[in-house]
């Protein structure tokens, strides 16, 4: 039994580090520069560790992907649990998700390179399982609370995505990128703010 539980710690430990390195990698420099060797060596391992791991170089990319929305999820939860109205925790949690897709790593990782490596269904269940599931939440209790205008919460959420999904794509290739992600945060108020009772 305790072998059993140091070679399951000693898989998770390796999954842990190849995912970190693959993650500064893919971040850093997009999914066609990187490679398997590259990834292994960095994190001191060999090639077919990765294989054994992530069955090749897309499935290492869809790990780093999904880890990628976790880190977004993840700060977007905590920008939502400080104090406020319920339309000041869905701005907060809309502007966080922003400011992360815009950070150069999580840009080339999530809105960059995985619609291009990764089909939409893929793409599309990993949104519902963070980002997505967090705006449909923050919309259900808006409009339970009878803050929100009728409509379809499938399709405002897909909506909101795609809006800063874009602004990013536009952020990285603005010469004056800061001025760029402004203005979009901004854009993307008044766009909640139009789905306000």
């Amino acid at each position: 039994m305790s072998t059993r539980r140091t070679q399951a710690a000693r898989s998770a430990g390796t999954t842990t580090g190849l995912l970190a390195h693959a993650s500064a990698a893919f971040g850093a420099d997009g999914y066609d520069r990187v490679t398997i060797d590259a990834v292994a060596e960095a994190a001191s391992l060999t090639k077919g560790a990765v294989y054994h791991h992530f069955g090749g170089k897309q499935g290492l990319f869809l790990a780093v992907y999904a880890a990628a929305h976790e880190r977004i999820a993840a700060r977007t939860t905590a920008a939502v649990t400080t104090g406020g109205t319920a339309w000041q925790k869905l701005e907060a949690g809309v502007a966080q998700f922003l400011t992360a897709v815009a950070e150069p790593d999580l840009q080339r990782i999530v809105v960059v390179d995985g619609p291009r490596v990764l089909d939409r269904t893929t793409i599309r269940d990993i949104e519902d399982r963070h980002a997505a599931g967090l705006l449909r939440t923050a919309f259900r209790r808006l409009r339970e609370a009878g803050e929100l205008t009728a409509g379809d919460d499938t399709l405002r959420t897909r909506l909101v995505i795609g809006a800063v999904c874009e602004a990013a794509t536009m952020i990285a290739e603005s010469v004056t990128p800061q001025q760029t992600f402004e203005a979009a945060r901004t854009d993307i108020e008044r766009l909640l703010t139009g789905l306000r009772a």
